[in-house]
C-alpha cells in the first residue's frame, strides 16, 4: 500500500514531478531571456559598426568633395595637376577667409584616419579609362580611404573619382 502511494500507475513519484517542471520551466526561461540578451548585444554591435560606417562614408565624400573644390579653385598645373602621384594627402583649411587646400600625410578625425591618393589615369586606343595603354596627363584618379578600428577588428571605406583637367 505504502508502495502505492509512492508510485503512480507510470511508475513515478508524484512528489517530485512538479519540482521537475519548475526546473524545466526555469532553465527555458534562463536559456531564452539569454538568447534575446546575445541577440540585444549583437544588435547593438552591428548598429555601432553601421553608423560608423556611415561617418566613414561621409567623411570619404567630404574629401572627394574638397578635391574637387581644390580642382576648380586653382589651375590644374598649380593644383591637382602639381600633386606628387602614389603620395597621401589629407584636406586642411587655412587663410582667411579659409580656403581648402590638399596637405601631405594622413589626418586623424575622431577615431577615424582619412587620407587621399592619387593616381596616374591611363586610356586605351578608344579614349576609353584603362589599366594600359597612352598616359593622360589632363585625368588623375583619387582614392579615398577612410580607415577605423572596433573592437580590434579594422574597418575602411574606400570611394574613388577621376578628376579631369576641364578648364
Amino acid at each position: 500500500m505504502l508502495l502505492r502511494l509512492l508510485f503512480n500507475k507510470k511508475g513515478y513519484s508524484q512528489r517530485g514531478g512538479s519540482l521537475v517542471e519548475i526546473v524545466v520551466a526555469s532553465g527555458i526561461i534562463m536559456g531564452s531571456l539569454a538568447a534575446i540578451l546575445g541577440l540585444a548585444a549583437f544588435f547593438l554591435a552591428t548598429s555601432q559598426v553601421v553608423q560608423q560606417t556611415s561617418q566613414a562614408t561621409a567623411l570619404a565624400q567630404e574629401a572627394l568633395e574638397i578635391a574637387r573644390n581644390v580642382r576648380d579653385g586653382t589651375d590644374w598645373a598649380t593644383g591637382l595637376g602639381a600633386l606628387t602621384l602614389g603620395d597621401f594627402y589629407h584636406p586642411e583649411q587655412f587663410g582667411s577667409p579659409p580656403e581648402w587646400t590638399l596637405a601631405s600625410g594622413p589626418e586623424t578625425i575622431g577615431e577615424f584616419t582619412r587620407q587621399i591618393v592619387f593616381e596616374e589615369v591611363y586610356r586605351d586606343g578608344s579614349d576609353n579609362i584603362s589599366a594600359s595603354g597612352t598616359l593622360d596627363p589632363d585625368t588623375i584618379k583619387a582614392i579615398v580611404q577612410v580607415a577605423w578600428e572596433e573592437r580590434g577588428r579594422n574597418h575602411q571605406v574606400e570611394l574613388e573619382a577621376y578628376f579631369t583637367n576641364w578648364n
